[in-house]
């Protein structure tokens, strides 16, 4: 817009009211003047004030004309469309109403589900060029597809892998932080000393790590977490070069790292590496992750190739690497579940979007005599285009506005769900991008919502239009578009209900899924003692046993006992071989336990007997074994009595009893082999409480602390949670989808039912003449009731056959979230069939209703 133009449009906007009045007066002076002239050559004045308006002309016309020399016009007819609009929103509340929640509903949930997948996928890390980072692992297929490396191979890698600029290692652990009266069990992290460095992080207070700092001895310093600096120090900058206590030592605080750094995602403590002699001994030692930066020519499979080289050389027969980006690392797992949320947002995006055009054709059919007028006055096809897509644009924006609303309390619920394993959920936020693309979509929805009724209505029959009087006559073009509208809603409703359906199946399975144990009534506690402090087995076999003894004695609990796993939150695996012939080797989830933890848990003895009192560190060693294990190595033998050796340090154990399996992992997978070891016989420093109480267990939690600490005042314990939560947790990501793809759906079901009805409802109106005219010639009120229901179940029919094969097609990339259910299940098919026809008969049964009950004489009355 040109600066002189420019300031035409704002003088004239600001001054419009007196230029308005201006030009008025200037009009009615002209006039005057024509109709005095006219008169003093003899004509009336009535005849006069006609030949002055036919010599001047279209006055509203001149009037738009001259404004057009003052500013734009189409602001000028932007400006009164909008105004027109908005009177019409005003005038019809109830078609206002639904159009708009419609919108919001559709709106709403894409924006919603787009904030989650540009939080979780879409947002670049917080690291320095993240698409060069690479997570470094080793894999045993198909046991281990993913585990951790050991120190010497790390080494192995800096010296002889040269596809990275550099090569750093952490191995998460955790740190009992006994600053202040109350001690905390804090999760942290070993890191190289270079990790920051690779990652591109600087502290935003203090320094990072020194080179000299990544050994032992020398390495008792710290970085802290933006959260826990200001938790637990009150984020005072004086905290640098403070000595802190953790697990029984004193460490130097050296810096905090800023707010946006989370890595591994749960740490708020750094300390650097400092390999032990211990931590080298042998290559079986898989306790560390690695993190390499790619260099600049080199590619994620040129360094793989490279790793298996090398690994082939340093593991022959066992282990392998594994090189995966951090983009896979960090979201590889939830990226196809996000993925089908994020495309059933937008079917229902359109399925809204059908459902107001449908709306909006049937309003167009009340219009067309008043646009048939605004043409027989001169409207053109593109102003009438014009105004029509300004009061659908005006909608789409007032319910964008909702929808934003609705998608700002969605993502506050999301949060607020633990989801554990899905990144930065927590970073969740309308930010500019979701905003621009809420607008996006408002405008867009609008255009593809109007345009089509727009296009229609711009050019009517004029001779039909003005002669049907008030009521507009239905043609079978609209007719035909608003089948094929309805018949689009309900396709695009069976996909959501089968997607939905099949979750829903899953997740029944899974609940389903016995568990070996009884979780209820059992409360789970974490403690971790500090080596420094607990140095030998017999000082952490001599706090278990004390720990017990002391909440033996608490009325309301019925049964202690330890374990150093906990069923769904902990995996500890073990390397085991038999003894006598040559077996084939495995790994088994491995356990040590103290005698009442079985009976806590409730796990199920098969055969032999179970752990005892007796079995101390002089008796001989002894383990139980779980079926899988004794069908598969076992499978034509007794394995009582039989010997095997765990991994570390190796000595064989008898085995005394067969238990029940139980779900260590995750309720999705198979169940491995699992041993159990007495914990007097190899105690840990690693201790995990379960109580059974009469009631509930939470209430014990506290009493656990004080028990604790009755032991060792600097000793925290963490994560007292009762079993039950935990195994609801397990499933919490299956629930979310369910509850996600099934509101989805339930709404997409609503809209189809809505346009449905709204789509008879206007054939039958359309359609009361005749109507009139069977009833008056002898047709029964159920004959004309059965054919409206036909009709309307042939578009229903038509639509889920679209919608089956639809279906069919889109669920199969939904195969490996699905558990014990097949993608194509006739159960889930069947039922989305069933459910949708009985909605379909209650939507056009009102309709049907109606067209029965109409009076022949008053039908008949309006020819």
């Amino acid at each position: 817009m040109r600066p002189q133009r420019s300031g035409r449009t704002w003088w004239h906007w600001s001054f419009r009211r007196p230029k308005d009045d201006e030009l008025e007066k200037e009009i009615a002076a002209h006039i005057a003047l024509e109709t005095e002239a006219f008169r003093e050559a003899g004509l009336s004045s009535q005849d006069a004030r006609h030949a002055a308006h036919r010599i001047f002309g279209n006055a509203t016309l001149a009037k738009e004309d001259t404004r057009a020399v003052w500013t734009h016009i189409w602001l000028e007819r932007l400006r009164s469309d909008v105004r027109f609009a908005a009177r019409l929103l005003r005038r019809h509340p109830a078609f206002s109403a639904v159009t708009l929640t419609v919108l919001a509903l559709g709106i709403g949930a894409t924006t919603a589900m787009f904030s989650i997948v540009n939080s979780v996928l879409l947002r670049p890390l917080p690291f320095r060029e993240p698409e060069r980072l690479v997570m470094l692992e080793n894999k045993w297929l198909p046991r281990f597809p993913r585990f951790e490396a050991s120190p010497l191979d790390f080494l192995s890698w800096t010296e002889e892998c040269h596809s990275y600029s550099d090569i750093a290692a952490f191995r998460p652990l955790v740190f009992n932080l006994s600053e202040g009266d109350l001690p905390e069990r804090i999760a942290g992290v070993r890191v190289s000393a270079n990790l920051p460095e690779l990652l591109g992080v600087s502290p935003i207070l203090g320094r990072s790590f020194r080179g000299d700092e990544d050994a032992p001895g020398r390495n008792q310093v710290i970085l802290l977490g933006h959260g826990l600096w200001q938790r637990r120090f009150g984020a005072d900058p004086s905290v640098i070069g403070r000595v802190v206590r953790m697990n029984g030592l004193a460490f130097t605080v050296v810096g905090v790292l800023p707010f946006t750094f989370r890595f591994p995602h749960e740490a708020e403590i750094w300390m650097p590496m400092g390999f032990t002699p211990e931590d080298l001994q042998s290559r079986d030692n898989h306790v560390l992750w690695a993190v390499g930066r790619l260099k600049p020519d080199v590619t994620p499979q040129q360094a793989l190739a490279e790793m298996d080289l090398l690994m082939t050389r340093l593991h022959p027969f066992s282990w392998r690497g594994r090189v995966v980006s951090f983009e896979d690392h960090y979201v590889g797992e939830v990226r196809l579940a996000l993925g089908v949320l994020f495309a059933a947002a937008g079917c229902l995006l359109l399925i809204a979007c059908v459902n107001v055009a449908n709306l909006l054709l049937a309003r167009g059919a009340v219009r067309e005599r008043e646009m048939s007028v605004r043409t027989s006055l001169g409207a053109t096809r593109g102003r009438i285009v014009q105004q029509l897509l300004t009061e659908t644009a005006l909608l789409s924006l007032l319910g964008g506005g909702l929808g934003l609303g609705l998608a700002l309390g969605a993502i506050k619920l999301v949060r607020t769900w633990p989801l554990p394993g899905i990144h930065r959920l927590e970073e969740t936020s309308l930010d500019p991008l979701a905003l621009v693309l809420a607008m996006a979509v408002s405008i867009g929805t609008g255009v593809l919502c109007g345009l089509s009724p727009a296009l229609r209505l711009s050019r009517p029959n004029l001779h039909d239009a003005l002669k049907a009087g008030s009521r507009a006559a239905g043609t079978r073009e609209r007719t035909r578009i608003g089948n094929s509208l309805v018949i689009a809603e309900v396709a695009l409703s069976v996909v959501l209900l089968v997607g939905a359906g099949l979750l829903l199946r899953s997740l029944w399975r899974l609940l389903d899924v016995p568990l070996g144990f009884n979780p209820q009534n059992v409360l789970a506690v974490n403690i971790s003692l500090p080596r420094a402090v607990y140095r030998e087995p017999l000082q952490q076999l001599q706090f278990a046993e004390g720990l017990l003894d002391r909440l033996k004695n608490v009325p309301g609990i019925e049964a202690v006992g330890i374990s150093t796993s906990i069923p769904l939150t902990s995996v500890a695996d073990a390397g085991i071989m038999f003894d006598g012939p040559p077996r084939m080797g495995t790994t088994a989830n491995y356990f040590r336990v103290t005698p009442a933890y079985l009976r806590v848990m409730q796990i199920q003895l098969i055969r032999g007997r179970l752990i005892t009192e007796q079995d101390k560190a002089t008796s001989p060693p002894v383990v139980l074994i779980n079926e899988t294990m004794a069908r598969r190595f076992f499978p034509n033998e007794d394995p009582i009595g039989k010997r095997l050796d765990i991994a570390g340090p190796t000595y064989m154990r008898e085995i005394v009893g067969i238990v029940g399996d139980i779900k260590q992992e995750s309720l999705r997978t198979p169940t491995p082999p699992q041993v159990y070891e007495p914990f007097a016989q190899k105690p840990g420093p690693t201790i995990r409480v379960l109580l059974r109480a009469s009631d509930n267990p939470l209430r014990f939690a506290e009493t656990v602390r004080q028990e604790v600490r009755g032991i060792d005042k600097a000793q925290p314990i963490s994560d007292a949670r009762p079993m039950e939560e935990i195994v609801a947790g397990s499933l919490t990501r299956d629930r979310f989808s369910v509850f996600v793809l099934g509101a989805f759906a339930c709404l997409a079901l609503i809209l189809a039912a809505v346009g449905l009805y709204g789509v008879v409802g206007y054939v039958v109106t359309q359609r009361t003449n005749e109507i009139g005219i069977r009833l008056a010639l002898g047709a029964e009120p159920r004959s004309i009731q059965r054919l409206v229901v036909v009709q309307s179940l042939r578009m229903v029919l038509i639509g889920l056959g679209l919608g089956l094969v639809g279906g069919i097609v889109v669920t199969g990339i939904m195969r490996s979230l699905l558990y014990e259910v097949k993608p194509r299940d006739p159960m889930t098919f069947a039922v989305v069939t069933l459910l949708l026809v009985v909605v379909a008969l209650a939507a056009a049964f009102i309709p049907a209703r109606r067209a029965a009950r109409v009076d022949p004489v008053l039908a008949l009355r309006a020819e």
